[in-house]
């Protein structure tokens, strides 16, 4: 009689030592570079809203993707800013960064016993694996391929990020210095 295959790999166990230091090293380095966008992005924000960082560390907690776009599109407006820039594309990115930073900080690392060398793979988490984590596979092989693809999907984010936070810099400093050759604005001529 034909044995049932089981409904989950009984060959991984959960990592309990540290992570090798190649595997550490990388998804050190990946969360790094996001917690770097998380910076930039919140740069694009103090500016627009015209706030120190102090006072933005404060009162302001970055919203998701799609909601972080909005409030931008809206300081657009507000500041009259017409300048022509791919919304959806850095909304595409962003999600997708968020995706891989949920991936490596909420799953559980584990070591496939079955083979050898023992490989380790990311098992999805078990409750909240975050947006687009019903997406995500039970089970993948944490590599340097795996890093690469993670990497470059936050690197595309930033990439983004950094071209809109120059943007902005360019545009409310062409925005101020009209300002401020306004005669009628120039309150030290009175």
């Amino acid at each position: 009689m034909p044995r049932e295959s089981a409904m989950f790999n009984t060959d991984l166990v959960p990592l309990t030592q540290p992570l090798p230091a190649s595997i550490a090293s990388g998804v050190g380095n990946i969360l790094a570079r996001h917690a770097y966008l998380d910076w930039v992005l919140a740069q694009v924000m103090y500016s627009l809203m015209e706030i120190s960082i102090k006072q933005g560390r404060v009162i302001l907690k970055l919203p998701r993707p799609r909601q972080y776009i909005a409030a931008v599109r809206d300081l657009f407006e507000f500041h009259r800013i017409t300048a022509d820039y791919n919304f959806e594309q850095l909304a595409r990115r962003l999600e997708a960064a968020e995706r891989v930073r949920a991936l490596l900080t909420r799953s559980t690392y584990m070591r496939d016993m079955g083979s050898r060398p023992p490989r380790i793979q990311l098992a999805r988490a078990l409750w909240d694996p975050g947006p687009g984590g019903e997406t995500q596979p039970e089970a993948q092989v944490v590599d340097r391929a795996f890093l690469a693809a993670r990497r470059n999907e936050v690197d595309a984010a930033l990439a983004a990020a950094e071209r809109l936070r120059s943007l902005i810099n360019r545009e409310l400093r062409a925005m101020h210095e009209a300002r401020r050759k306004n005669v009628r604005l120039d309150r030290r001529k009175r």
